[in-house]
């Protein structure tokens, strides 16, 4: 187990402290260094980068001022005890992203695999992957991508 905290990047004010998680797993840590996005609290933030200060493991974020959380009610409706995964139809200026998929993944590692893939291909089709980010509101994971033709 690691230590992670989540920071505002906002240099005049030290890189404030927003979130911090005593005891996650190094694997889960791998996945979150990988997400664009980081939804809590109904505030979207983008990730700007990331750090070790040993033993702690950072992601420093600014607020997302142009997107929308999707709504908690809206949550992901595949069984629980699984690692939750939806994938969804990035578009332009969209209002909502329609659910491609949703995958129950067994592993961090499984999920590790999916989110870095740039191409996807689900039911024939070819996807190419926009962004990746941990809702924590919902409890899931959300890949975004858009038809490759």
């Amino acid at each position: 187990m690691a230590k992670l905290e989540y920071r505002l990047f906002d240099m005049e004010n030290g890189y404030p402290a927003l979130y911090h998680y005593e005891s996650i797993p190094k694997d889960e840590i791998v996945i979150r260094f990988l997400c664009d996005y980081f939804i809590k609290d109904g505030i979207v933030y983008e990730k700007t980068s990331n750090a070790i200060e040993p033993p702690l493991h950072i992601i420093y974020v600014k607020k997302a001022t142009d997107e929308i959380p999707i709504p908690v009610d809206h949550r992901s409706t595949v069984g629980q005890g699984f690692i939750m995964m939806e994938i969804r139809e990035y578009r332009e200026d969209a209002q909502e992203y329609p659910i491609i998929q949703n995958l129950e993944l067994s592993s961090l590692t499984d999920l590790a695999i999916i989110g870095q893939c740039n191409y996807l291909t689900l039911e024939g089709v070819e996807w190419e992957q926009t962004s990746l980010e941990v809702d924590e509101d919902r409890r899931t994971y959300v890949l975004y991508a858009e038809k490759t033709s």
